[in-house]
């Protein structure tokens, strides 16, 4: 088995696995296990300079998925699980149905992950449907807001920043994209009507609130 630890992406495509699979039992001969070998190897998560010749192999997955199985049989963590299926799967409890669409939404847009850069520090961790959907939005709201103009005010909390402070650099503003993060399809050019201006604060804040957030809904952030 792979000594580099899986991140929540993976882990998240691993879940999605274990409990939407059509296949009963789950094993190094499933196809599903296969398939996910295939896609933790090609999806760019983690360095390909951190991939040897085990990494996320069909038999190390596939054992990591039955400890994790067993050990929620016994209500028990197993310490040769990785941490981040027992973060992941608390974090879901209750809406297991959420795993798999974010996973759908991963695996819709992978040929986008391998042709655009990825990985960098500040945009890695933020989002808890993991580091490629959050890529994904970033890359978006660059992408299409491009020939869109904000709008001077904050939608959200309808802060002027140029009544705060003395001087506002140009495009201090940020547009955000509004479109729910599982329904996300990089072959689809998002409109004006996908956008809201926001202050940073806010825009950092949207970026974290779960449920996501709509453009008509937006200022349920604020108390």
């Amino acid at each position: 088995m792979s000594n580099v630890a899986f991140t929540r992406d993976e882990v998240i495509l691993a879940l999605d696995t274990l409990f939407f699979s059509e296949e009963k039992h789950l094993n190094a001969d499933s196809e599903a296990i296969k398939e996910l070998s295939r896609l933790l190897n090609f999806l760019p998560i983690v360095p390909k300079n951190k991939h040897t010749e085990t990494f996320r192999s069909i038999t190390g997955i596939s054992k990591q998925i039955s400890l994790f199985r067993l050990s929620k049989v016994k209500e028990k963590r197993n310490s040769h699980v990785g941490a981040m299926f027992y973060e992941v799967a608390n974090d879901y409890f209750d809406d297991k149905e959420r795993i798999h669409y974010i996973a759908e939404a991963i695996k819709r847009n992978v040929d986008f992950f391998n042709s655009s850069t990825f990985g960098a520090i500040e945009e890695t961790y933020d989002f808890p449907e993991g580091a490629l959907l959050s890529h994904l939005h970033r890359m978006l709201e660059i992408r299409d807001s491009k020939n869109i103009t904000a709008v001077p005010i904050c939608e959200v909390c309808h802060l002027d920043l140029s009544q705060v402070y003395k001087t506002v650099p140009g495009g201090f503003m940020q547009l955000h994209l509004t479109v729910e993060i599982t329904d996300l399809d990089y072959r689809k050019a998002y409109k004006s009507s996908d956008f809201i201006t926001v202050c940073p604060n806010c825009h950092a804040m949207l970026h974290q609130y779960r449920p996501w957030l709509t453009k008509e809904t937006a200022n349920e952030i604020l108390y």
